[in-house]
């Protein structure tokens, strides 16, 4: 098993309140390991695209989480990506930092 190095994915609210910044996990991984901060109550989408600055989809529906307020660890399947968003239901109310880190089986 692969697992490569934590990095943020941030939801800036100045730029984008419910959507994070584009994150390069650097390789391309079956499935991705996310800390959910602390939240405005929402659901969580993990989108992703191809290449960098590449359209992004919604990765399936097993990828909607009911975050409610976070603060856990979640793990995701992300199907062979490199390149992610993690998008929020509802605007957030401050900026927010999800960490995510790759995984290849």
């Amino acid at each position: 098993m692969l697992t490569g190095k934590w990095v943020d994915a941030l939801v800036a609210i100045s730029d984008d309140d419910d959507l994070t910044v584009e994150v390069d996990l650097g390789y391309v991984f079956d499935s991705v390991l996310v800390y959910i901060p602390t939240l405005t109550a929402s659901d969580l989408t993990l989108y992703a695209a191809e290449t960098k600055g590449g359209t992004y989809y919604a990765v399936g529906n097993s990828v909607t989480v009911a975050a409610g307020t976070g603060s856990f660890y979640d793990w995701w399947n992300l199907g062979g990506f490199q390149y992610i968003k993690i998008g929020t239901s509802a605007g957030q109310a401050a900026d927010r930092t999800f960490r995510v880190a790759g995984v290849r089986s």
